[in-house]
């Protein structure tokens, strides 16, 4: 009699065991398809929301098509963008934002050549900005040089506005030294955050230069949303007073043509300006603008980059982030 309840009990405890098992075995498998189900939720999320925002830079081209005018301002349309703009399950938000007003680049070099312009005001950008105490503006100047243009031989001076100065550029044999070696781009910029890549520009010094500059852009900087420090890169004679008096004149209205600032600057300085826009180096008028479009759905989120030229409505650079 022992006995059978000592099976009994063998019986039970195996039961009790079997229970316990089937109970884990199933919270486990339910919780498997609560992640794969919520895996699948934000995958679709997601999805949606790369849609939305991919409409979000058509939508942004579509805007910018819809200026036909023929000056660029940060009082347009374009410039106020969308702000959580509900679509279906979602919301998209769209910033455009003038590249003209920013100094190029890409421009810098044609192939192997540096162009003169370009150079100087990229070197003048930085000594405006005080960057000296981070690193020598020649520097930069040259490295930025050696990363873009097709050539081996590291650049050893800078001429710009009658100065000659030497420097040590930086081409492989520089990169390939590093603790983890890579090759030099020795072709055009893809986006901003290539930056840090070049010999001496810190993540400090990239973040503060940042907004005056673009990868793609027009030699032909648009007087109307450039920012003070790139008005005063564009020639010596304009001062942090001059650039400061043509932003607060803009804010009054936009500028339309240069000889509007005839009667609110200097005559010297005037001429300044009269002259770079003949010579096809200052504008009214934008090409080259970026789109950023980010899309939210549920927990699904994406963000899209995009570069256009509006007069053509060419698309020249796109990314997802």
């Amino acid at each position: 009699m022992n006995g059978n309840r000592g099976k009994r009990g063998m019986a039970l405890l195996l039961v009790l065991m079997i229970v316990a098992l089937m109970t884990s075995l199933l919270t486990d498998l339910a919780f498997s398809t609560m992640v794969d189900m919520r895996l699948t939720e934000t995958f679709r999320d997601s999805t949606k929301a790369y849609y939305l925002a991919k409409g979000g830079i058509n939508a942004g081209r579509m805007i910018l098509q819809e200026d036909r005018n023929k000056y660029d301002s940060l009082d347009e349309t374009w410039s106020k963008g969308v702000i959580n703009y509900p679509v279906g399950e979602g919301s998209v938000t769209i910033r455009i934002e003038d590249q003209d007003g920013k100094l190029s680049l890409n421009s810098m070099v044609n192939g192997n050549n540096p162009q003169t312009i370009m150079t100087d005001r990229f070197y003048r950008l930085l000594v405006v900005m005080e960057l000296d105490n981070l690193a020598d503006p020649a520097e930069l100047t040259a490295a930025l040089i050696d990363w873009i243009d097709t050539g081996d031989d590291p650049y050893a001076e800078i001429h710009t506005d009658g100065q000659s100065l030497p420097v040590s550029g930086a081409e492989d044999i520089y990169y390939q030294s590093q603790a983890e070696p890579y090759k030099s781009k020795n072709g055009p910029l893809e986006t901003l955050q290539e930056l840090s890549l070049i010999k001496g520009f810190t993540p400090e010094i990239v973040r503060q230069i940042s907004p005056h500059l673009a990868t793609n852009g027009a030699v032909a900087v648009n007087i109307n949303t450039a920012s003070a420090e790139v008005l005063m890169a564009l020639d010596l004679q304009i001062s942090d007073d001059t650039a400061q008096a043509i932003v607060d004149y803009r804010k009054t209205k936009p500028i339309k043509s240069i000889a509007q600032l005839e009667e609110s600057l200097a005559p010297e300085i005037y001429i300044v300006l009269k002259t770079l826009a003949n010579q096809d180096l200052l504008a009214t008028k934008s090409r080259t603008y970026q789109i950023e479009s980010s899309a939210q759905v549920n927990d699904g989120s994406r963000r899209l980059m995009a570069e256009v030229d509006k007069k053509s409505n060419k698309l020249l650079f796109f990314k997802v982030n």
